[in-house]
C-alpha cells in the first residue's frame, strides 16, 4: 500500500469514530471520554458449561490455597454431575472435566508461591462464590466493570486492577478463548 491509500484509510477511520451513536471515538483510543462515569456497573458473565467449569475450578483451587474446609472432589464430582444432570454428552462432559482441571491446576500452582494470596478482600470473594458452589449454583457471579477507567486503547497496560472481585492476583485465560 503506498502512504495516500494508508493516510486515507486512516482518516476515514477516525472520522468514523467520530461519528454520533458509535461507541468508537478518538477519545475512546487515546484516553478521555465523552463524559465521565465513576460508578462500577455489573458485567453479565457468560454461564455456559466451560465458563461454569472454569469459575468452580478456579475457586476450588483459590479456597484449597485459602484453607477452607471442604472436599474439592466432592464439589468437582457434584459440579459433574449437575452438568451431566443438565444434559452435557460424554463428548462434552470430557471437555467440562478438561477445562475444571486445567484452571483448578493452573491456580493451585500459580498461588503456591504466595504467602500473602489468602487477603482479607480476597478470602470474602472466595467465601462467597464457594458458599454458592456447595450449594448448588455453579453459575459464574457478576463481574464489576470500572466504567471511570477511560484509559484509551493502551490504558490497561500498566493497571493491575482486576475485575474478578479477589483484587488482582493471577490472573489467567479461559481455556477456550484461547488463540
Amino acid at each position: 500500500m503506498n502512504a495516500s491509500v494508508v493516510a486515507i484509510m486512516a482518516g476515514s477511520l477516525a472520522l468514523a469514530g467520530c461519528s454520533a451513536g458509535s461507541s468508537l471515538s478518538t477519545g475512546s483510543l487515546f484516553g478521555g471520554s465523552k463524559e465521565s462515569v465513576s460508578q462500577t456497573a455489573p458485567v453479565v458473565a457468560t454461564s455456559d458449561p466451560s465458563s461454569r467449569a472454569f469459575q468452580v475450578g478456579t475457586v476450588s483451587a483459590r479456597a484449597v490455597k485459602c484453607g477452607y474446609n471442604f472436599d474439592p472432589q466432592k464439589l468437582r464430582a457434584a459440579f459433574l454431575a449437575a452438568e451431566i444432570g443438565g444434559g452435557a454428552s460424554p463428548a462434552d462432559t470430557q471437555r467440562i472435566e478438561q477445562i475444571y482441571d486445567v484452571s483448578f491446576n493452573g491456580v493451585a500452582k500459580a498461588t503456591a508461591a504466595d504467602p500473602a494470596y489468602c487477603s482479607e478482600t480476597r478470602t470474602q470473594g472466595i467465601k462467597a462464590d464457594l458458599a454458592r458452589h456447595l450449594a448448588g449454583d455453579y453459575t459464574p457471579p457478576p463481574r464489576n466493570q470500572v466504567a471511570a477507567d477511560s484509559g484509551g486503547l493502551f490504558g490497561s497496560l500498566g493497571s493491575s486492577s482486576g475485575t474478578s472481585g479477589y483484587g488482582g492476583g493471577p490472573q489467567f485465560e479461559h481455556p477456550s478463548q484461547a488463540p
